[in-house]
């Protein structure tokens, strides 16, 4: 097969950075021949700043028409993906789609169904998979180095404040940051425990973003900007490129208050799972920390592993032996620790050789179905059988 010809749909910073590896580091095995955004003035600056002669469209349906696209990575609003990840499969393309695959579970079910009936490959964009911190944790515990899996505990903490002056803020586009943002850390438990969640309990708020010193409706005007901690400046380079020109065109306002911006997900949650095969795990959401890192712990009945992905680093603590062992794991490029360019060569390969990718679409909709579950326990205050949300 000669090069293939990808089509991206979505022009942000996610999908200029998928278009920067593509005709960067892939240049020899793909091609970017069309990009969409609904926004024409952020369509446009993309092209020029990727240095691409690729066409230009404000509709998917238009770029999905052409023939000279063979697949379309999906980095658009959470809300439409699972649209037009189905409309993509339909049309004949291949597609790698960012997470989360769908914000409900109706969509999750459609998206589904659509990679059953086509013959096409689907991804679903969870990089942290290839990301050699976490299949070298995959691949310890399936070899039984801490005996039989037992316990996960996981904390994310995050420097989180963007999502609260994004779009991502509103559960209608996002599902809720416990899918947009922790279905990443939930797919890696899942991978690991490698069984089905069969119940959730959890609890979360907003008790850190809210009104209090800072009370300005952007940083563009603020009078607090010189000493607001969450203050950006759009009129970076590309921020400008991205979100400041754009805005002229559909009002989009990309540096609202974190403070005093609307919104209705939580800040920092608490989610507990108990899966079929017995393990037991915890998951905390923290989006108001002072750094930013996945850390891990997986305890066997031989032993634990504790995992510090901005470290990089791996500590193995085996059951009745002094003999800790502690891996550091080589730095990689690409972005996520290596993951963005190992998800890419992934998707490519299975395009090629018509092969399941590691990400699958089932992988994504279980995800979605765990955040969803756990933001619907801490909405009502009980445990959620997982049935529930079939």
């Amino acid at each position: 097969m000669d090069r293939i010809r990808f089509g991206i749909i979505g022009t942000g910073a996610r999908g200029s950075h998928y278009g920067f590896l593509l005709s960067r580091e892939y240049r020899e095995d793909a091609e970017v021949v069309a990009l969409c955004d609904s926004n024409p003035i952020r369509l446009r600056n993309v092209r020029e700043m990727l240095g691409l002669n690729a066409k230009l469209f404000t509709d998917y349906r238009d770029l999905l028409a052409l023939d000279d696209v063979d697949a379309v990575i999906i980095t658009t609003p959470d809300y439409t993906h699972a649209e037009i990840a189905i409309a993509s499969l339909e049309a004949g393309k291949d597609v790698l789609c960012e997470k989360p695959i769908a914000t409900t579970v109706k969509g999750c079910r459609e998206v589904l169904d659509a990679v059953k009936r086509s013959d096409r490959t689907f991804m679903t964009g969870f990089v942290l998979r290839y990301n050699r911190v976490f299949s070298t944790i995959k691949k310890m515990v399936s070899e039984g180095e801490i005996g039989s899996l037992k316990l996960v505990t996981s904390i994310d903490n995050r420097q989180g404040a963007d999502y609260f002056r994004r779009w991502h803020r509103f559960r209608k586009n996002s599902g809720g940051l416990l899918v947009h943002k922790s279905c990443h850390s939930l797919d890696v438990i899942n991978w690991v425990v490698d069984s089905e969640p069969v119940r959730v309990s959890a609890f979360g708020g907003n008790d850190v973003y809210v009104p209090g010193k800072w009370r300005g409706e952007r940083c563009l005007t603020c009078k607090w900007k010189r000493e607001c901690p969450e203050y950006i400046d759009l009129r970076s380079p590309r921020l400008s490129k991205l979100y400041l020109e754009p805005e002229k065109f559909d009002g989009y306002i990309r540096d609202v208050c974190v403070w005093t911006s609307e919104k209705d997900t939580c800040d920092n949650a608490t989610v507990i799972i108990e899966y079929a095969n017995g393990v037991r795990a915890t998951y905390t959401l923290c989006l108001f920390t002072p750094y930013t890192s996945r850390q891990m712990s997986f305890i066997g009945d031989g032993g634990k592993l504790e995992v510090d992905e901005a470290k990089r680093q791996i500590i193995l603590y085996p059951n009745y032996s002094s003999d800790v062992k502690t891996q550091k794991i080589g730095e990689e490029r690409g972005g996520h620790g290596g993951g963005d360019m190992g998800l890419i060569n992934d998707f490519l390969t299975a395009i090629r050789e018509g092969k399941k990718p590691l990400a699958s679409a089932e992988a994504g909709s279980l995800s979605v179905l765990l955040g969803l579950a756990a933001i619907k326990s801490i909405r009502e205050g009980r445990t959620i059988e997982l049935k529930e949300m079939e």
